[in-house]
């Protein structure tokens, strides 16, 4: 289990309008009705396929930029 520190939990007491202990003890249910109460924008969950989102895969094997462990050994020796 993590720990938070206790700067960590102001923080986010400041950020979510309640302390930190209370928060934690919400249901699911709860977290989203004192959200969608305190702020002005409903809380909403994006559908599970959103065409406008998708995923690209990793930048760096687009650009063909990892190496093969060959290629690490055969800089590795000067090759």
């Amino acid at each position: 289990m993590y720990e938070l520190k206790e700067k960590t939990k102001k923080m986010a007491a400041f950020t979510v309008g309640i302390n930190y202990e209370q928060f934690i003890d919400f249901d699911y249910s709860d977290e989203l009705a004192y959200i969608n109460q305190s702020n002005t924008k409903k809380c909403d969950f994006l559908p599970e396929d959103d065409e406008r989102i998708i995923g690209r895969g990793n930048p760096l094997l687009a650009r063909n930029e990892f190496l093969t462990m060959d290629e690490v050994n055969k800089e590795l020796d000067g090759e």
